[in-house]
């Protein structure tokens, strides 16, 4: 297939392009800046709707609207920008992608939503462990809230066309090879990550779901957390949650397992998280 993947110079956008040519797919970047990893590349601001509206419908030898769009442009964190800034620039891309694809006919849309929209930094806690989607929507920032909103949009252009396929991916914090560094303080002071239950995802796993999602996911909408199998922390999963969130009912829980679970993406599209922090411990 052809697939525009809007922010392609990002974590997740360069993961993504490996993982589709991997199989022989034909990404191309729309990005305001091109990528270090080279490749096809278009000068877009998903921020502009005309900017949108035509790179979608061919750029000179791009040509042609494309199989799939995945859509992972935007401000990537909160505290990046101001927060109108991110709001705004974030909600509008998201309609914009979803807009200039449903006049194109394009069927297939994979976006980067958030583990922020289940309530993220958990002043309140979280309602049981681990998350699922069926966990209540909790946006507390401009930035999950931007999110929450992408979902509900992402429902309702699947409402107005039975055939389009929407896939709403939760990504938990992404984590490139140079970002294990990290990992020796983290483990030595485990209270801040609390705020998203000590989750991440590998840059690679995070890619691939988009993968999957673009090949497998079914019509209509559907939102689902992507991330790790185990969490950042060399403690059971269930003595970080007795220390940090006693009062938190706790599902079925093993070792480190994470405690954002990836269940449902691995029904739907067949995500199976295959990297952690443990590999790089050597490396």
């Amino acid at each position: 297939m052809r697939v525009v993947v809007t922010g392609g110079s990002g974590k997740v956008g360069r993961a993504a392009i490996r993982a589709l040519q991997a199989v022989g797919h034909r990404p191309v970047n729309f990005d305001v800046r091109p990528s270090s990893d080279g490749g096809r590349y278009v000068c877009v601001d998903c921020g502009d709707f005309g900017a949108v509206m035509g790179a979608l419908t061919g750029i000179d030898t791009v040509g042609g609207t494309p199989d799939a769009v995945v859509h992972l442009a935007g401000i990537p964190a909160p505290g990046l920008a101001v927060d109108h800034r991110i709001f705004e620039f974030n909600t509008l891309s998201i309609y914009n992608v979803f807009s200039a694809c449903a006049r194109l006919g394009v069927k297939r849309i994979v976006w980067a939503s958030s583990e922020t929209i289940l309530g993220l930094p958990f002043a309140t806690p979280p309602a049981f462990a681990p998350l699922d989607e069926t966990h209540p929507d909790r946006p507390e920032w401009s930035y999950s809230l931007a999110k929450h909103v992408g979902e509900a949009m992402a429902a309702q252009f699947a409402r107005w066309d039975p055939a389009l396929s929407i896939t709403s991916l939760r990504f938990s914090n992404v984590f490139e090879e140079a970002d294990y560094a990290q990992i020796p303080q983290i483990q030595a002071r485990p209270e801040p990550r609390k705020m998203n239950l000590w989750g991440y995802v590998d840059a690679r796993d995070a890619g691939e779901a988009c993968r999957l999602a673009v090949e497998n996911a079914a019509p209509g909408h559907q939102a689902m957390i992507i991330a790790a199998a185990d969490s950042l922390i060399d403690v059971s999963s269930a003595e970080l949650m007795a220390t940090y969130f006693p009062d938190t009912p706790l599902r079925e829980l093993e070792g480190t397992q994470s405690l954002l679970s990836s269940a449902k993406a691995g029904r739907l599209i067949g995500y199976e998280p295959r990297h952690s922090w443990r590999d790089m411990k050597g490396a």
